[in-house]
């Protein structure tokens, strides 16, 4: 369970501890899916959903299926007084934190009907492969992300572990800004990655290039071993 007292770093390390059940969840969900697209399908299936976990955490997911590789995309979510938050994991690299204004600038900009939570779901649908990169933004050091509706941004240091986007800029707005427009190439290598196994020769948790992987997973060998 996420409480609102708790820290962003604690906040990461039970959503690291929970992640365990979710993986159940989604092996037991679309097992069957994986070992029927390996044998005979082609390109990539991507499936979403929620879960409540035993552990009374609150998940939204993505599950990509290629013919050589299935990744599943956490996404836990909870309320505090400032509003709605979430909180990416990956299985290489910091946890990747939304605070509530983030989310109102993407619900304005593509949801503005939904309610936070329908707002969220679709974001992260859309949005769960993300492209990090170093960048100097307005003068400052910061951490740029290209995902399919935008970029997020949040300051370079890392603090605990997570990384605290701090804004939201759809892909018009970013369009002008000379430090992101040329982020979204990286969006054509991301998605190389979702469907293959590229050798990569750095894995340290530094190394921007691998952040937003994801945890890569063998769903009908989980739902054996569970």
């Amino acid at each position: 369970m996420i409480l609102s007292s708790m820290s962003l770093a604690e906040i990461a390390a039970a959503l690291h501890r929970d992640v365990v059940d979710l993986q159940r969840h989604v092996a037991e969900r679309y097992w069957e899916m994986e070992r029927s697209h390996r044998k005979s399908g082609r390109g990539v299936l991507t499936q979403f959903g929620e879960f409540t976990s035993p552990g009374r955490v609150q998940w939204m997911y993505v599950v990509t299926i290629a013919t050589s590789k299935t990744t599943l995309y956490p996404l836990g979510w909870y309320y505090t007084r400032q509003g709605l938050h979430s909180m990416q994991i990956d299985a290489v690299g910091p946890a990747t934190l939304i605070r509530p204004h983030v989310l109102d600038r993407y619900r304005l900009r593509y949801f503005k009907d939904a309610d936070c939570i329908g707002a969220l779901l679709e974001m992260h649908k859309r949005n769960y492969d993300k492209a990090c990169e170093p960048r100097e933004y307005k003068g400052k050091p910061a951490i740029a992300s290209a995902v399919e509706d935008g970029y997020f941004l949040s300051d370079r240091e890392v603090i605990d572990g997570v990384v605290d986007f701090h804004t939201f800029y759809d892909v018009q707005m970013g369009a002008k800004e000379h430090a992101l427009r040329d982020m979204r190439k990286l969006l054509e290598w991301r998605r190389y990655f979702t469907a293959t196994n590229p050798r990569i020769g750095n894995n340290q948790p530094d190394a921007y290039v691998n952040w937003g992987h994801g945890f890569p997973l063998r769903l009908e060998r989980l739902r054996r071993a569970a």
